[in-house]
């Protein structure tokens, strides 16, 4: 019994740490039921940050800031860009009510990239107690092939958008507990 309690402390410890361990999600107090996936649509190294990526939408669209609320770098790292208590500026005729995150990517994404998505997922599935749905940008945008991997199987989402089986990704708050 022993041994089979430190397995899973041990896997919870290596599940949840490092370069995301740090970041919480801190709902908003607007109302939100989506959250839509993007990419930057870009493999190039020095595209991998959110300021190159608020550049392009000040610069080149003429917004106030960034659209997207999160950006997830190579590394895994989490970066905060619009304010959740903005509507975001990323899925045309989409916004309202909606969360979006972008990672960093055309082609290639890592698997520390995916580890930072589903626990940045979890916790806003947590915060609206399983009421938001997750989607690809592709979906209200045909003609995009965005995010260009599989959101659905990276996430474990169902043919609503939900999340399944979250019950296993508790592992984190309890090791945090013990």
């Amino acid at each position: 019994m022993m041994m089979h309690f430190n397995f899973i402390l041990l896997f919870s410890i290596l599940l949840c740490s490092n370069y995301y361990s740090d970041f919480i999600f801190e709902k908003p107090s607007r109302t939100v039921d989506r959250v839509f996936i993007h990419c930057s649509d870009s493999d190039w190294k020095h595209h991998d940050d959110i300021s190159v990526i608020r550049k392009w939408h000040m610069d080149e669209n003429g917004w106030d800031d960034v659209g997207y609320h999160f950006f997830i770098k190579r590394n895994g790292t989490i970066q905060k860009g619009r304010s959740l208590e903005l509507t975001p500026s990323a899925q045309k005729r989409n916004n309202v009510r909606t969360i979006a995150i972008c990672l960093h990517g055309r082609e290639k994404f890592t698997k520390k990239q995916f580890k930072s998505l589903k626990k940045l997922c979890l916790e806003i599935h947590k915060s609206y107690q399983g009421k938001v749905t997750f989607h690809g940008h592709r979906e209200v945008a045909r003609e995009k092939t965005c995010p260009n991997f599989d959101y659905v199987k990276v996430l474990n989402l169902d043919g609503h958008g939900r999340m399944k089986g979250i019950e296993n990704e508790h592992l984190c708050d309890e090791t945090k507990n013990r």
